[in-house]
């Protein structure tokens, strides 16, 4: 059974999107991660060789400790990481596309997903999160999945 014109295929709408917010001024990458760690898409001129893997392992780092201060009275909605040749930023992006999770090889069972974009010092950080906000609402319900599902586990259990 083949696609129609019709079908929403989730992958190529996310790699749209993230090849949409990576031609801003000063954006160099974007990536949209899973919060257990592993990228899912990535678009942008920097984004080779083992960056995307190295960048998906660090916003998920750092969206996973700014949430460890939670206070209850709220959830972590941006981080920033700015350092002297870069600003990195880092939003909860809902949960990764079915499609994206199985074109990884993993379950496509309910994960969240972390977006990150990476610019120059020179962005202007309003816009930058503005589109990334803008992003994360376009996808809207494309990043919904299903719950995850306990698997197989490894090892005798001892």
């Amino acid at each position: 059974m083949t696609p129609d014109s019709t079908t929403v295929q989730p992958e190529v709408v996310v790699d749209e999107l993230l090849n949409d917010l990576a031609q801003l001024p000063d954006v160099t990458g974007a990536l949209l991660a899973s919060q257990d760690g592993l990228r899912l898409a990535h678009a942008g001129p920097s984004m080779d060789g083992d960056l995307p893997d190295r960048l998906a392992a660090v916003i998920n780092g750092a969206y996973s400790l700014a949430h460890g201060v939670d206070d209850g009275q709220g959830r972590v909605e941006q981080v920033l990481i700015r350092k002297s040749n870069f600003l990195l930023f880092i939003m909860s992006a809902g949960s990764p596309p079915a499609a994206l999770a199985r074109n990884i090889g993993r379950d496509p069972a309910k994960v969240e997903s972390v977006l990150g974009v990476l610019t120059s010092t020179r962005a202007d950080e309003g816009a930058v999160g503005f589109a990334m906000v803008n992003l994360i609402k376009r996808m809207g319900e494309l990043l919904a999945t299903q719950a995850r599902v306990g698997g197989t586990p490894s090892g005798d259990g001892q």
